[in-house]
Formats: C-alpha cells, sequence, structure tokens
C-alpha cells in the first residue's frame, strides 16, 4: 500500500513539473505571438433609393503555431463630416494554428443631405490564447479602412427618353395636341421626372405652343409613358419642321439622398396635316345646277354648291374649277370650262357658293354621233379648301349629272 501510495505521488509530482515545463515554453512562445494578419473587405451589394448594402469581410490568417481566438469584434464607419453612419457587432470566435478564417457581415447605409466622398471603417476587438483554460493572454486589435463612394452615382445611367406628338381637335383658337415621353429607367434604384415642360417651335424659332407634364416617378428598371395636353397656334400648319424640347429635372434617389439633374432635350416632328385633322369629320359636299337659255348667249347655268362643315373653324374654298361636259348615250365631251369665286364656309353649317357658267351654242350644237339634245350634262367641280391665311389646302372634287330642264333667261 505505501509503494502505491509513493508511486502516485511521483506521478503527480512529474505531471506538475511538465505542465509547468510546458507553461514556460508556451508563455515564452506567447510572448513571442505574432499578430495576426487581418485584411478587411468592403463591397457594395446593392443599392435602393433608401440605403447602400455593403458586404464587410474580415479575414485573420493566424501564422502562430498555437490557435488564438477573437472576442468583442465592432465595426464603426462614418463619413467624410465624422458621422457615424452604421456601427455593428460581429461574431468572434477560434483560429487554428497556421490557417485563416473568415468572418462575414453585411452593412446598411443611409445618408443624408449630399453623399460623402469616402467612408471610414473601423475595426476594434480583442485577441489572444489560452492554455488548458489556466493561462490567458489577450492584446488589443484595431484598425481601419477607406471607402471611396466616388463610382456610385458615376455608376447611375441616364434614362432612355422617346418624344412624341399627336394632333387631334382643331378650332379657330389652335390645334389640340398632346405631348407623349416613353422613358425607361435602366438603373437599379428609382428616380423621378419633375417640372416638366415641352414647348414646340417652328424651324424659324417661332413658339407655336406649350404643354406642360405632371412629374412622375419611375421604379427600377421600368418603363413608363407620361403625357401631357395643350393647344398649339395653327400657324403651325405652315411649318416645315416642328421642334419640341424638352426641359425638367431627373431627380435620383439612392441610400436616402435625393440628387436632382437638369434635363433638356430636344426633337423634331412633323407639323401637323390640315387633311388629317378634319378626316374624323368629313366635308361633305353636292353640285347642284340651274339652265335658261337665249339665242344670244347660249346656255346658261347657274351653279350652286354646297358643302356642309362639321368643324369648329371657318374654311376657304379657293381655286374653284367647273367643267361641263354633254353627256350622249356612252360618248362624253367638253362643253364648257370655267370658275367660281372663292368663298368662306361657315363652322358647324351648311354653306352655298353660287357662280355662273355660259355655254356657247357653237359647242352646245350635236357633233357627229351626238343626239340634238344630250341625254345629260355632267359637272365636275374641284376646289382647295383651307384656312385662309395658311398654305394647306384639301383638294375636294364633286361630279353631278344633270337633266336639261332649260328656263327662258330673264
Amino acid at each position: 500500500m505505501g509503494t502505491m501510495k509513493k508511486i502516485i505521488v511521483i506521478i503527480i509530482v512529474a505531471a506538475t513539473i511538465l505542465n509547468i515545463v510546458v507553461g514556460a515554453f508556451l508563455f515564452l512562445d506567447i510572448q513571442q505571438m505574432n499578430i495576426p494578419e487581418t485584411t478587411l473587405t468592403i463591397e457594395l451589394i446593392n443599392i435602393t433609393a433608401d440605403e447602400a448594402i455593403l458586404d464587410a469581410t474580415l479575414l485573420i490568417d493566424n501564422q502562430n503555431s498555437f490557435p488564438i481566438f477573437l472576442q468583442n469584434l465592432e465595426m464603426t464607419t462614418i463619413d467624410d463630416n465624422g458621422e457615424t453612419v452604421n456601427h455593428l457587432s460581429m461574431d468572434g470566435g477560434e483560429v487554428k494554428a497556421h490557417e485563416n478564417r473568415t468572418f462575414t457581415s453585411a452593412v446598411s447605409i443611409r445618408f443624408n443631405g449630399s453623399p460623402p466622398t469616402h467612408l471610414i471603417s473601423r475595426v476594434t476587438g480583442t485577441f489572444g490564447t489560452m492554455f488548458l483554460g489556466m493561462i490567458k493572454k489577450t492584446f488589443p486589435l484595431k484598425f481601419q479602412m477607406k471607402v471611396s463612394l466616388n463610382d456610385i452615382l458615376n455608376e447611375f445611367s441616364l434614362p432612355q427618353i422617346h418624344l412624341a406628338a399627336n394632333f387631334s381637335e382643331i378650332t379657330q383658337e389652335g390645334i389640340n395636341f398632346t405631348g407623349i415621353i416613353e422613358i425607361t429607367n435602366p438603373n437599379t434604384i428609382d428616380i423621378a421626372m419633375e417640372n416638366l415642360s415641352a414647348n414646340v417651335n417652328t424651324e424659324t424659332g417661332i413658339l407655336v405652343g406649350t404643354v406642360n407634364i405632371q412629374d412622375e416617378k419611375i421604379p427600377a428598371k421600368t418603363t413608363k409613358q407620361l403625357t401631357g395636353s395643350g393647344w398649339i397656334l395653327l400657324k403651325a400648319l405652315d411649318a416645315e419642321t416642328l421642334q419640341m424640347t424638352l426641359a425638367g429635372d431627373i431627380v435620383i434617389y439612392v441610400a436616402g439622398i435625393r440628387k436632382s439633374m437638369n434635363l433638356s432635350l430636344k426633337a423634331d416632328i412633323i407639323p401637323p396635316s390640315l387633311e388629317l385633322l378634319l378626316s374624323d369629320l368629313p366635308t361633305e359636299a353636292s353640285l347642284t345646277g340651274d339652265y335658261s337659255y337665249t339665242l344670244k348667249d347660249g346656255l346658261h347655268d347657274t351653279i350652286t354648291f354646297t358643302i356642309n362643315n362639321p368643324n369648329k373653324l371657318t374654311l376657304l374654298a379657293k381655286d374653284i374649277t367647273v367643267k361641263i361636259y354633254r353627256v350622249d348615250g356612252t360618248k362624253t365631251r367638253l362643253i364648257s370650262n370655267g370658275t367660281l369665286p372663292d368663298g368662306l364656309i361657315k363652322p358647324q353649317s351648311t354653306t352655298e357658293l353660287q357662280g355662273d357658267m355660259f355655254i356657247p351654242l357653237t359647242q352646245l350644237w350635236p357633233r357627229l354621233g351626238e343626239r340634238f339634245i344630250p341625254d345629260q350634262l355632267k359637272v365636275i367641280l374641284r376646289s382647295n379648301v383651307t384656312i385662309q391665311g395658311f398654305n394647306q389646302t384639301i383638294w375636294i372634287g364633286v361630279i353631278g349629272y344633270q337633266d336639261i330642264a332649260i328656263h327662258p333667261f330673264s
């Protein structure tokens, strides 16, 4: 029994001495502990109208022959004005000997006012080692990293904008005009179009119309069509080309920042066509004649040109030409050619324009193959219809067939 006790005592003493010796060597090794190589990487992974999301990666490379542990890791991010924009805690842990370990965390940042040119991220904490839970040695960990933000707004792409125009109703005061703006936002952040207005000028610079367009927000990766209505002057009808100039502001919303940029865009548009403007309200016309006869003047035809104008503006019939043919079976022959005076066509009413045509006896007298009295007279009237003082015209043609009902000429 005594021998056994002696053996146990010897083992305990030996283990204690060994532990003291190993601990002494470890203590000396700890005194020579290498500071771990630390790399902090910050990458922008997403940006929205409300915030910027950064990925913070902390890489610890332990070059020591014993494991180390990290604890109390904190990262504080400040802007170039010294204002704290983010503070977070990172989970620590053990890094084995001659190995490395990565610690990651998402950083959410929201700016106020102007965007900073850079951020400074400061990492603090402690690192150290333990041996059998008895020896503990810790060192402070502290370093910082500067991150440039100059590229955040530089990567913004201007929206794609297409301009178009639509002309509809025409009145004596002007032409109803609709400006159409198609906007595509190719960015991952929302934008807004504000203070939009469009001016319409002729090729000589004369302002003929203005239209205001309501503000609109364009979400990321979407296309919207904006419209605004107004009136342009009738003088736009005579322009060779019209130029629409869009002005306003493009507003960027990024990570809590509202940044405005001026917008100016020009596009050539085709002037409105009078014929197309009136095409929805066709102008109807008819032709009648009243004949009388004398031996001296021949056949006198009082022609009545009746035209219905359903539009809201006064039109002008000009360059009115009349041709009269005698019809004998399938044969026709021109027997008179003349003009009628110009006349105004009142808005939203029916107007009658009259004129006199004379057919000489020498033309009326039958030729070979013709009957003594023609079957009918064929009257063709052609006229240009326009707005008084303007150049654009609409061509109108009317054909009428009339039996000869001759009355004495008084």
